[in-house]
């Protein structure tokens, strides 16, 4: 499932930016704020900390650009159980890859001020005895600015908002069983460079 996702991602990209004036690499770092995951006999915490990512967009002249982005957080994740009470934690691995919707506003130059959103999938692994990875639907808004250092880097510092849908209990602790679905929440502040090949 994940290799079917991967592939679809790609190809869409690589039609869409057919279309597209120019390309940019992009290479950015943030902070990830901690999240509370509620379960019916049970609660979790994605604690806060670092995370890195990467990704290449295509942009037409209108500043409409599509953006295959990756995104990695290792964290550590721990759980209160009510019945029977107890407390244990492990450590997370995080990754979302995701196709996003921009636009850039481009009046002036030199700064561009954007806006997305996007769809696609995170993935959860986690070192817990027992424990299995997990595939879920996932989707993103994101805005921030854009400043044009030179012709071909720029410096963009944003904030996101992603989330995946019915992230069971079992996506961190296999051998505990959750009657109810969550959704996790993280957002996050991110920077970094970005290399333009093109115009614009």
């Amino acid at each position: 499932m994940k290799k079917t996702i991967v592939l679809s991602v790609v190809l869409i990209f690589i039609v869409a930016a057919g279309y597209s004036q120019h390309l940019s690499v992009n290479a950015f770092g943030g902070y990830t704020f901690r999240d509370r995951i509620n379960f019916s006999n049970a609660y979790t915490y994605i604690n806060a900390g670092g995370m890195w990512g990467a990704s290449i967009e295509g942009v037409n002249a209108q500043g409409t650009g599509l953006e295959i982005l990756y995104q990695y957080q290792s964290t550590a994740t721990p759980t209160t159980i009510y019945i029977p009470s107890q407390t244990f934690s492990s450590n997370t691995v995080i990754s979302y890859l995701l196709l996003n919707f921009e636009q850039y506003y481009t009046n002036n130059p030199k700064i561009q001020p954007y806006g997305g959103l996007g769809l696609g999938a995170a993935f959860y692994k986690s070192d817990f005895q027992g424990s299995t990875s997990a595939t879920k639907f996932a989707w993103d808004v994101k805005a921030g600015v854009k400043f044009k250092m030179s012709s071909s880097v720029g410096l963009k510092i944003g904030a996101q908002l992603m989330s995946s849908a019915q992230a069971t209990g079992n996506a961190f602790y296999y051998g505990y069983v959750y009657t109810t679905y969550a959704t996790i929440l993280q957002f996050s502040f991110t920077g970094g460079l970005v290399f333009d090949f093109g115009g614009h």
